[in-house]
């Protein structure tokens, strides 16, 4: 089912788009001892932030260096009709969304910061990909159960640092405003009792680079000068046909879904990002040992992809080396992209549905071609 993938612009003419701290190590060795060149301590003393500050791994942008250390939350959302509007899910880094069955999507909240909060969720069940996904971002998963090959492939293997309601562990609790399965929630509380009960270990491993690339330049953002405008993008969903909206005045790009703005219903907010990230990878309907209905979904190897930030839209590619790795995104030079410090988000679409991905350069292009 290898595709190569196309645009469809739904613009007034069709365009082709052609278009932590890391350290370059220059060392000279003389004997045993390590010279540190004028170029070295030129590049790190580029990144130096404020005094007691460190980067995001999920955000690239200058937060308290204790908070930098801490392991993220990946939380399992449901994202059907029936769930919305979520709750606590407008405070998330991170969001990575995927096909579970039927064309509804789960979308998997990635927090860096999960505190004051009573009511987080619907929490829904997870599958390998999102797990896999988990581990390259290092985090602890808050869900309840997952198909069989979760538990055989992952789960079992301790792959993940499991807070799982399905099990009985403690930090859930279910509502009576929503019929089951769609009521139930986690909080800070939950999650904190939920990671102190399984003793795991709450900070970075030592050696951890991060999952996504972002650029460290302050005072200048990612422009994507060669991109086409784009105002309004479809990445393409069969259930909830999302949407994302342009705001020129704040830079960020709204979410849309089921016909309305998707909301937090905690802080009565609209989902919005800075970067959007559209990975395009092949997805496989089949039956599971218990004949349920299931998605295999790719997301090891390489494909294509759109990087959109600040109004443009670029053609990238990615590439991920074996399932539990980071992916990363190139643009059509090859080039690793840098992405805008701030929100990500993350759109998985099947390669069959490719054509269908929709960039317009005003919404009233949009709204004439709905």
């Amino acid at each position: 089912m290898k595709k190569v993938l196309s645009l469809l612009l739904c613009a007034t003419m069709i365009i082709s788009l052609s278009t932590g701290c890391g350290k370059n190590e220059d060392v000279v060795e003389v004997t045993t001892e390590k010279i540190t060149t004028e170029e070295e301590v030129t590049t790190e003393e580029q990144d130096i932030g404020p005094e007691g500050c460190a980067r995001s791994f999920l955000t690239g942008e200058w937060i308290p260096e204790e908070e930098a250390k801490k392991r993220p939350v990946a939380i399992m959302f449901e994202n059907s009709s029936a769930s919305i509007p979520s709750y606590g899910s407008s405070k998330a880094s991170v969001y990575y969304e995927a096909e579970a069955e039927g064309g509804i999507t789960r979308i998997m909240c990635i927090f860096e910061d999960y505190s004051d909060m009573d009511k987080i969720g619907n929490v829904r069940s997870s599958r390998p990909y999102f797990m896999y996904n988990v581990m390259a971002f290092k985090s602890f998963i808050a869900h309840c159960g997952g198909s069989i090959e979760t538990y055989e492939n992952i789960i079992n293997w301790g792959y993940v640092d499991n807070l799982d309601a399905y099990m009985g562990e403690v930090g859930f609790y279910r509502s009576s405003d929503r019929s089951a399965p769609h009521n139930l929630y986690t909080s800070s509380e939950g999650i904190d009792e939920a990671i102190e009960a399984g003793g795991y270990d709450r900070n970075y491993p030592d050696d951890y680079e991060g999952y996504l690339h972002f650029s460290k330049d302050d005072e200048n953002e990612v422009q994507l000068e060669a991109g086409v405008d784009c105002v309004v993008v479809t990445p393409f969903q069969s259930d909830c046909k999302p949407w994302f909206v342009y705001n020129e005045d704040d830079g960020l790009y709204y979410r849309y879904e089921f016909g309305k703005e998707q909301m937090d219903a905690a802080t009565d907010t609209q989902l919005s990002v800075k970067n959007i990230l559209i990975q395009v990878c092949e997805v496989e309907a089949y039956f599971d040992q218990q004949n349920h209905d299931r998605v295999d979904t790719t997301i090891e190897g390489k494909g294509h992809g759109y990087y959109v930030t600040n109004g443009k839209a670029i053609e990238i590619t990615w590439k991920c080396k074996e399932e539990g790795q980071i992916t990363q995104y190139f643009d059509m030079e090859g080039n690793e992209i840098e992405l805008n410090q701030g929100k990500t988000w993350i759109d998985i679409v099947d390669t069959d549905n490719a054509d269908k991905i929709c960039i317009y350069s005003s919404l009233e292009d949009y709204q004439s071609r709905k």
